[in-house]
């Protein structure tokens, strides 16, 4: 019998490194999407202000009508 109770316990730890894993596995997918969030937004801005500053340079170029 004690044979038995030794595969429970097995078991039961191959679960728990299965749910670890898991766990850990997860935990770094959130952070890598986390940090590609705040990269891809500071490019927008950054973006936007070229943008912008290209539009000003333009509308300064044409000649204004009176």
């Amino acid at each position: 019998m004690k044979f038995l109770k030794d595969e429970k316990a097995q078991g039961a730890l191959e679960y728990l490194l299965i749910i670890g894993g898991s766990i850990v596995l997860a935990a770094v997918v959130i952070a890598i999407v986390i940090n590609l969030g705040k990269k891809g937004g500071s490019d927008v801005n950054s973006q936007t202000e070229v943008y912008t500053q290209t539009l000003k340079d333009a509308n300064a170029a044409i000649p204004e009508i009176k």
